[in-house]
């Protein structure tokens, strides 16, 4: 509890300081890493305050997958596919690869999918706000949905810890990608308290909770 209200005042630091708040979802379960009730709250209290849904790890998942929920999610909010690069690449697909690769497993290899076209957003935004200084932006998710990988894969540079299990991210940090562009990495949060047996196997199950910590495994 007290490392969850630490989390929740990370959280609240996160929403208040960003212009445009990213919401990374992972490609294989979109809706149930989705918090709906957190974008709700964003519109309702934070007016001016753009919210983008980020479609990760495409690479996971078929094409023809991709691009049902990209059509279903961009009813709500901005969506945009996403693939982390691997293997500390630094070049980004070209956007004729991109058009063309969209969801095939394997198919991405070690390179970012996405990232320009997500960088190229987030600058419109800061234009079309009138910012005369950097914009930020506040990344936020469940835990292991790659938050961390997406700063990694802008930035083209280990400037955020990552990690298979979750809770690799304890506090906010924040990475300047250039003059314009400030990320602000949030601890996972599961926005859910499970009330029963299932759905706490629910969030076992999308590895939000270290092994270790598990009552019965």
């Amino acid at each position: 509890p007290a490392n969850q209200r630490a989390f929740h005042k990370e959280l609240s630091s996160v929403l208040k300081a960003s212009d445009v708040l990213l919401e990374v979802l992972d490609a294989r379960d979109p809706m149930g890493c989705r918090c709906t009730a957190l974008e709700e709250a964003v519109l309702a209290k934070c007016r001016g305050k753009r919210v983008v849904l980020v479609l990760n790890k495409v690479d996971l998942v078929p094409a023809d997958v991709t691009q049902r929920w990209l059509s279903f999610l961009r009813q709500y909010f901005p969506t945009l596919p996403f693939k982390a690069t691997t293997q500390g690449s630094k070049r980004e697909v070209s956007a004729s690869q991109q058009s063309s690769a969209v969801g095939k497993l394997g198919s991405y290899g070690a390179e970012a999918y996405g990232g320009d076209g997500l960088l190229q957003l987030l600058k419109n935004y800061s234009r079309s706000l009138g910012l005369k200084t950097a914009i930020t932006v506040g990344i936020v998710g469940y835990p292991n949905v790659g938050k961390s990988s997406l700063i990694n894969s802008l930035k083209r540079a280990r400037a955020a810890n990552v990690g298979a299990t979750p809770g690799v991210t304890t506090v906010a940090q924040t990475v300047a990608l250039d003059s314009k562009v400030r990320l602000m990495d949030c601890p996972g949060i599961i926005f859910a308290r499970a009330h029963t047996p299932e759905e706490q196997a629910d969030v076992l199950l999308r590895n939000c909770v270290r092994v270790e910590r598990l009552d019965d495994p």
